[in-house]
């Protein structure tokens, strides 16, 4: 909107917002869909082609080698490197395999945290852990949160929140929102459900889709609770959603931010969330505008 050409270069050509990035962006290049060997010489060749001012990336590994392909291209352009999660041991893959691409992802970090121009952090959780593990970013380490919704609607929705009806011993509707991966911790919420009470009249709807759908299924079939629990797939309208919810439940075994806990505290919807690194706790102010719990704790 201010004049500044974006482009845009991908990985892979996949993503529920693929279709929608070519409309934002000017130009968006696929370069490594047909294997990783390819996405350095053609991200060097882009660079030099493009002659960004500044070139913005995320992912430890992908960061590593922009920093690569900008020196190959020769140009001089400011790398700022930004970080959506946690580096935190909660978030490594289970398995030997996952154990070494986690040790592997911190040596990556140690080497070019120092090297970029800035990190941007979207939580002071994440950058106080960069400023820790790697002293030598410290000083360009920055958190800027993410947008969330613009005044208007920030104040739309506090006029609506300040018309909700809280639930009268009626029924209770309760909403989880997020990709469906162990990330997110959607097994812990199936097997809390499992511990409450059956008289009461209450149904969680779980929006979101990904890997792990035809697991957390199972586990609801497991616990009997088909009635109950609901898996609704990807939804565009999650404000929506939330409108309509008396109780948003983020159980995740970690996050860099928790953008949905924003978007739940904009409906004044009650909020429970687990006491992950790094986002929940610093969104809820310790606990005082949401309830916080131990991680991977149904009970």
């Amino acid at each position: 909107q201010q004049g500044i050409a974006c482009h845009l270069a991908l990985r892979n050509e996949q993503g529920e917002l693929f279709t929608e990035s070519r409309e934002v962006f000017s130009c968006v290049e696929v370069i490594g869909a047909d294997g990783m060997r390819h996405f350095l010489p053609r991200l060097a060749t882009l660079i030099q082609n493009w002659q960004p001012t500044h070139i913005v990336t995320a992912f430890t590994d992908i960061g590593l080698l922009t920093w690569v392909a900008r020196r190959r291209a020769g140009v001089p352009a400011r790398l700022i490197h930004g970080l959506h999660n946690t580096h935190a041991f909660a978030n490594r893959r289970r398995g030997l395999g996952g154990l070494l691409r986690f040790a592997a992802d911190g040596v990556m970090a140690r080497f070019l945290y120092p090297r970029v121009d800035a990190l941007v952090c979207v939580s002071k959780g994440i950058e106080a852990e960069i400023k820790a593990c790697c002293p030598a970013a410290a000083m360009h380490a920055h958190t800027i949160y993410n947008p969330v919704a613009s005044a208007a609607f920030i104040a739309q929705c506090a006029d609506q929140a300040r018309h909700r009806q809280a639930p009268s011993g009626g029924h209770h509707a309760i909403v989880g929102l997020g990709r469906l991966t162990r990330q997110k911790g959607f097994d812990v919420l199936i097997d809390a459900a499992a511990k409450l009470p059956a008289t009461l009249d209450w149904h969680i709807d779980i929006y979101g889709d990904g890997p792990e759908r035809s697991f957390l299924q199972q586990r609801i079939v497991q616990n009997q609770l088909e009635q109950r629990i609901t898996l609704r797939g990807y939804t565009e309208q999650p404000h929506e959603v939330l409108t309509q919810a008396d109780v948003f439940v983020l159980p995740s075994r970690y996050e860099g931010f928790g953008l949905v806990i924003a978007e739940a505290m904009l409906h004044g919807v009650q909020i429970i969330a687990a006491d992950c690194p790094h986002g929940p706790h610093e969104l809820l102010d310790a606990g005082r505008l949401g309830q916080l719990v131990p991680v991977n704790d149904a009970e």
